[in-house]
């Protein structure tokens, strides 16, 4: 586990906000910033943008099957 996220768990703010996903930019405006910081810096579990990417990063990864065989993908470099 990184230091930031450490850091960003005892200050208790969202995971995606240091991640800088772009989800969460709607949020940050000069109009709704006290809301961000509401939100984003305390009471993140009730987001609904933070429960929808919680919900895709908790998601089972996807298995290929050709004829009822996995197979393994891998990367190519390109």
């Amino acid at each position: 586990m990184s230091s930031s996220r450490v850091q960003n768990t005892s200050l208790n703010c969202c995971p995606f906000i240091e991640d800088g996903n772009p989800a969460c930019s709607g949020r940050f405006t000069l109009g709704r910033l006290d809301q961000a910081c509401s939100v984003c810096f305390g009471a993140y579990s009730s987001c609904s943008v933070y429960q929808e990417l919680s919900d895709l990063a908790s998601a089972a990864p996807l298995d290929m099957t050709i004829n009822g065989h996995a197979v393994e993908l891998r990367p190519t470099g390109t």
